[in-house]
C-alpha cells in the first residue's frame, strides 16, 4: 500500500492544459456572441415597448384635446371651437397659421415656444402644453433644432375656414348628423411633412376622379404606419393605414388601390352637405 504522505518540499505533477477551468478562445466568442443576441432582442423588446407607450399616450393626448373641445361647445352654446387661418409671410415654406381666436395659433413648423398654444381658445380646457404633441413625434422646426409644439390638427370640417360657404364646414355642433359624431373626425395627428394649412383639410370624394386619390394634408403614420384621431362623441381610435405616408401632400394620380382605400377611409369622416 502506497503512502499518501508526501515528502516537504515536493509538488504535484501539474495538469494537462485542457484541464484548467478557465474558457477557451471559442467558448468565449460563443458566450459573447450569446450574450449580443440576447441585447439585441432585449433592446427591440423594450424599443416595441416604448413605442407602445408613445402610442398610448398620444390616444390620451387627443382624449383630452377632444374633452377640451366638447366642454367649450357646452360653454359656448354648442358653437365649435374657431379653426380659421390666416396669412403667414413664408408660407410657401411654413404653410398658414392658425389664426388669433382659433383653438390653437400659429404653425408647428415655425413656432420655437409654446406661446401660440397658450393663446388658442382650447388652452383654458387643456392647460398641459405637451398634451399637444405626440411624444413619438420626432420632427422639428423648419430649419432649426427645436422639437416642434404641435402634432395634431383639427378637421377642416370644424368650423374651419369655409364656414358659412361649404355646407360639409359645421360651425354648431347639433348640425354633425350625417354621418353622426361617432363617426366624425376632429382632431388627428398630422404627418410633419404636410402642408399645415391651419387646419386639416381632405378632399371630398366628388372632388377628382374616383381612381385619383387627392391628399390635401396628409396624415402621420408614426405609429407602426398609423395614426390616431378623435371623433366629435368624444372618443378617440387607432387607424392603421394601408399605404405609407411618407411622400409630400401634393395631388398625383395613383393606381395604388391602398392608397385610395386610406383616402376613401378618411372621406368617410368628414360631414356630409
Amino acid at each position: 500500500m502506497k503512502s499518501m504522505y508526501r515528502p516537504k518540499g515536493v509538488r504535484s505533477a501539474p495538469k494537462p492544459c485542457g484541464s484548467l477551468g478557465g474558457f477557451t478562445f471559442v467558448e468565449l466568442l460563443v458566450v459573447l456572441a450569446i450574450i449580443a443576441i440576447l441585447a439585441s432582442l432585449l433592446s427591440a423588446a423594450l424599443n416595441q415597448t416604448k413605442a407602445k407607450a408613445h402610442q398610448i399616450t398620444c390616444l390620451n393626448n387627443l382624449r383630452q384635446l377632444q374633452l377640451g373641445w366638447y366642454v367649450y361647445l357646452v360653454d359656448s352654446s354648442d358653437q365649435l371651437p374657431l379653426n380659421k387661418s390666416a396669412d403667414s409671410p413664408n408660407e410657401q415654406l411654413f404653410g398658414r397659421r392658425n389664426a388669433l381666436g382659433s383653438w390653437v395659433v400659429g404653425n408647428p413648423k415655425e413656432d420655437i415656444t409654446t406661446r401660440n398654444i397658450v393663446k388658442g381658445t382650447l388652452y383654458p380646457y387643456t392647460r398641459v402644453v405637451s398634451t399637444y404633441r405626440c411624444p413619438e413625434d420626432r420632427s422639428t422646426v423648419v430649419g432649426r433644432p427645436f422639437p416642434r409644439t404641435r402634432s395634431y390638427s383639427m378637421s377642416f370640417y370644424m368650423n374651419g375656414d369655409a364656414a358659412g360657404v361649404e355646407p360639409r364646414v359645421k360651425t354648431i355642433y347639433s348640425a354633425i348628423e350625417n354621418p353622426s359624431p361617432d363617426k366624425v373626425f376632429v382632431f388627428i395627428e398630422e404627418h410633419e411633412n404636410s402642408v399645415w394649412a391651419g387646419s386639416f383639410s381632405v378632399a371630398p370624394p366628388e372632388k377628382g376622379a374616383l381612381g385619383t386619390p387627392i391628399w390635401v394634408s396628409t396624415p402621420a403614420d408614426r405609429h407602426k404606419r398609423g395614426c390616431n384621431l378623435s371623433f366629435a362623441d368624444g372618443h378617440v381610435e387607432y387607424w392603421k393605414w394601408f399605404s405609407s405616408k411618407s411622400l409630400l401632400p401634393v395631388s398625383r394620380p395613383s393606381a395604388d388601390r391602398h392608397e385610395i382605400r386610406d383616402l376613401r377611409r378618411l372621406q368617410d369622416g368628414v360631414p356630409k352637405p
